[in-house]
């Protein structure tokens, strides 16, 4: 697993649970839990993209 996985596994998990504690009557709220890790999920897809290259 590269190192940006290893930093970032956790919180996504972490923002995963979040999630799938809150009721799903509260759309605004799981929306933006998965804009957060959706965000993440980039991040690390860019970070390993560029680390390819290097």
């Amino acid at each position: 697993m590269s190192p940006v996985r290893e930093y970032f596994n956790p919180v996504i998990t972490s923002l995963l649970r979040e999630h799938d504690r809150l009721p799903h009557d509260k759309i605004d709220e799981r929306k933006r839990f998965q804009r957060q890790i959706l965000f993440l999920m980039n991040a690390i897809k860019l970070e390993e993209f560029e680390q390819s290259f290097a």
